[in-house]
This record gives C-alpha cells, sequence and structure tokens, in this order.
C-alpha cells in the first residue's frame, strides 16, 4: 500500500484492515467500515478517520476511530516509532492521563504494507497552529477567561504526567541511554544526530551548531527523572470547552526531567506569538503564574526551566529549519522565503539567548 493517498486503493484497505481486525477481536461479528476520511498533508504520521460498526455479545456497536500509518517516504524526523507511541498509550491507560483506548497495532508483519494502530477517536477539537491561534479560530474567539482556564487545564494535564511512577507503570523502555549518559546526554545526543541528518538534507545552519555547543556545555549536572510527554503543546490536545480531553502524539516521549514538558509548552506558544511578532491571546497568563501552577500542581519545583527553554527554542527551530526546507522541496513556499531560517523558531531562539545573556545571541 503507498501512503500516498492519492494511489491508495482504499476499497482493498479496507478489506485488509476488516481480515485483521476481525483475527485480532474473534468475537467480533459483521465488521464494516462505513466512513472513511483520508488524511490531509502531513509530515508526521498518516492520520485517517474512520467509522467501525461491528456485533459484539450479540449487540451492535459504533466506534469512531482514528488510523495512524507510518509514512513511507522521509519526512519531518528520518525515522518514525509507530511501536513507541502506541506502547506509551497502553502503559498509560487507566492512569488519570487521557489518552485513547487502543484497538490494535501492526508492525513488520502489517497487512497495509507499513506499521499502523487503531485508536478510539476522542471527543473535543484541536486547537490550530496554521494559522496561528493568536490571530484566529476558536481559541481566539473565546473569552479571556475562558482562554486562561483552558490553558491552566493544559498545565494541570502535564503536570498528571511529572506526578507518575514511571517504573511502576513499566516506561523503562524508554530509557535509551548509554553508558555513563544521563538522560539528558541522551536527549543532546539525539539533537545532535537530527541536526547532523537535516543538514544533510538542506544546508549548514551555523546559528543552531553554536546553540547546541552552548547547551552542551551548560547541562545540569543533576537531574530528576521523569516520564516526559515530549511533545507538550496545547496544539497537541483535544479540547471540549475548557476542558482537556486528551493527548495526543507521543512520538517524541522520552525518560528526563519533567521540567522539560514545561519548558516546551510554554516556549511552544511562545514561538507562535513572539516568535512571529504577534500579541499573546489576552486570557492566556504570564510565565511567572504558568510556572507557579505547574509547580503547585506537579508537586516539583522547576529546577534549571531557563537551561530548558533553551533547549526548547533550539529543538523547535530545528524542527523549523526541517519544515521550512520540506516546504520549499515541495513548492509549498518559495524557496526565496527561507522559510528554514526565518520562522517562529529561529526567532524565539534568538530572544531566549539574549534574555539570558548567551553567547550565540
Amino acid at each position: 500500500m503507498h501512503t500516498n493517498t492519492g494511489h491508495t486503493d482504499i476499497g482493498s484497505m479496507i478489506d485488509r484492515l476488516t481480515a485483521w481486525l476481525g483475527a485480532r477481536h474473534p468475537e467480533a461479528r459483521d465488521i464494516r467500515f462505513p466512513k472513511v476520511e483520508p488524511p490531509g498533508q502531513g509530515y508526521s504520521n498518516e492520520t485517517w478517520m474512520i467509522d467501525l460498526v461491528w456485533k459484539r455479545n450479540g449487540a451492535e456497536e459504533r466506534h469512531a476511530l482514528v488510523l495512524r500509518l507510518q509514512p513511507s517516504a522521509a519526512g519531518l524526523f528520518p525515522e518514525y516509532d509507530l511501536s513507541l507511541q502506541y506502547r506509551c498509550m497502553e502503559h498509560l491507560a487507566g492512569t488519570d492521563v487521557p489518552v485513547p483506548k487502543l484497538f490494535g497495532y501492526a508492525g513488520a508483519d502489517s497487512p497495509l504494507g507499513v506499521p499502523f494502530y487503531l485508536m478510539e477517536r476522542l471527543p473535543g477539537r484541536v486547537v490550530m497552529e496554521n494559522p496561528l491561534y493568536h490571530l484566529e479560530g476558536w481559541l481566539h474567539e473565546m473569552a479571556p477567561a475562558a482562554q486562561r482556564t483552558l490553558w491552566l487545564a493544559g498545565l494541570e494535564t502535564i503536570a498528571r504526567i511529572a506526578r507518575l511512577d514511571w517504573q511502576a507503570l513499566g516506561f523503562s523502555f524508554l530509557d535509551r541511554r548509554g553508558p555513563r549518559q544521563s538522560h539528558l546526554d541522551e536527549q543532546l545526543t539525539g539533537q545532535r544526530r537530527f541536526l547532523g541528518w537535516v543538514e544533510a538534507q538542506s544546508e549548514p545552519y551555523p546559528h543552531l551548531r553554536r546553540a547546541l555547543e552552548w547547551l552542551e556545555a551548560s547541562r545540569p549536572q543533576e537531574e530528576v527523572v521523569g516520564l516526559c510527554w515530549g511533545d507538550s503543546k496545547i496544539g497537541n490536545m483535544l479540547f471540549e470547552g475548557e476542558r482537556c480531553t486528551g493527548l495526543l502524539d507521543w512520538e517524541m516521549a522520552r525518560l528526563g526531567d519533567p521540567v522539560d514538558d514545561l519548558a516546551w509548552y510554554i516556549t511552544l506558544d511562545r514561538a507562535l506569538s513572539e516568535g512571529y511578532g504577534v500579541p499573546r491571546l489576552p486570557g492566556f497568563p504570564p510565565r511567572a503564574e504558568s510556572v507557579a501552577h505547574w509547580e503547585k500542581t506537579s508537586g516539583r519545583p522547576a529546577r534549571h526551566l531557563p537551561y530548558y527553554e533553551v533547549l526548547g527554542a533550539f529543538k523547535f527551530a530545528l524542527i523549523m529549519a526541517r519544515l521550512g526546507h520540506l516546504y520549499a522541496e515541495r513548492g509549498m513556499v518559495p524557496r526565496e522565503m527561507r522559510m528554514d531560517l526565518n520562522n517562529g523558531g529561529a526567532a524565539l531562539l534568538r530572544i531566549v539567548a539574549q534574555e539570558q545573556g548567551l553567547p550565540f545571541a
């Protein structure tokens, strides 16, 4: 099966998916998919919206599902591990972290030709980042008081992750450290590999190299270890009104200092406002209040937060360098626009460096 939806035989795909699901759930009968909605253009996972109808124990059940397939071509990242995402959500089932119910994962033996998984489609709306939610969209249209409540609800949800006993929940599989490495060491090593890959696809980025060198030389020596979502932003959350109903996209999950998630939450929002020179939503509380709220709800001090904010700005600038190159390569933006250099991530990295008086500002 091609993951390019323009060449996908949807009928054949559904036939194979039906047989696979039937083998996985032998108690189910009359499996049907009355609605199948192909994805739009994506750079991470390919996401389909599918409605499932089946009979179990004599009763008809209807489920709104999401089918996520691993992309077959090089995209935003050099590699994707759908099994990691699936395992994370599997281990979070039964906790107070809202994740979808899972319906199965297929790896190397996938009947669709690429790994995929099926999961429940949770209720709620996604906060769109393009166009910027600071400028338009349903969140922009909310009253400031409601915006504030939503922002704090997102913070409280990532604070729940910080409170989890990752060892008791079986998250040791995320420990990918080498000998004598801390979890932060392992993350920085991965970022250096990612930077090398991004540069190999496009060109050298000296500003990113300088930032990474500072991060490697200035890393905190003490490290509290917890579960980190890794992509903790309101754009990866579902909301009903002001309530967070689900966390999506666990491909960046890792072990490390949970303050990393707080930093990413703050940094991504700043990148989508300050990074593009637009005013932040009036209801969103300031940084100090957000940090105090996370500390109170997580029960952890936000030690080394400035360092992790620099790390977050670097990571986003690196992701945007890759995304900008992809957009230009695929004709989605003019090459002379230099989106790989001129983006909210690169701008915020400069802002954060200047705030902290760093040598690469």
